[in-house]
């Protein structure tokens, strides 16, 4: 990681920097699709809604300015198999120029911190099929594959 960039809990400030990144994931995901309005919802719900809820962000700075360079966010879940709580990790992301440098493995270590202290005994995430760069890197960061396969449904939207 550079010496110039720190890892902290997202503010309503970074709204605009978390779309633009989540619209950056979403475009290599094949069953999510960029939608700002959408995006900035979901963002908002997990920053003040409830402490097990965690967005962090990788700010990088240099002698002009400092920006949003990457994203994370955890949701605390209770595990049956585990007896307690385990994390949900979504939205890992790092704009393209600042990937190679430890922004990626910074956030997920926060996050583990952080499971660790609520008592978390399991991190879990989902990565699109076709993405080999997510896999190798979550492959390196400790993640392996299980035999569990992801399944959804969709619901109508309540009220709209």
């Amino acid at each position: 990681m550079t010496a110039a960039c720190i890892i902290r809990e997202a503010r309503t400030g970074d709204l605009d920097a978390l779309v633009e990144l989540l619209g950056l994931l979403f475009s290599l995901e094949s069953d999510f699709a960029p939608d700002a309005a959408r995006q900035r919802r979901g963002l908002t719900q997990l920053m003040t809604q409830g402490r097990n809820r965690l967005v962090l962000v990788a700010e990088v700075s240099d002698s002009v300015a400092s920006s949003v360079a990457g994203m994370a966010t955890a949701q605390v879940l209770v595990s049956t198999a585990e007896g307690g709580p385990a994390l949900l990790l979504e939205d890992v992301v790092v704009r393209p120029e600042a990937r190679g440098q430890g922004l990626g493995r910074a956030l997920l270590r926060r996050l583990e911190d952080w499971g660790l202290a609520l008592g978390a005994t399991r991190l879990q995430l989902l990565a699109d099929k076709h993405n080999a760069s997510a896999h190798e890197f979550y492959r390196a960061c400790g993640f392996h594959p299980t035999n569990l396969v992801c399944l959804r449904r969709s619901l109508p939207a309540a009220g709209k």
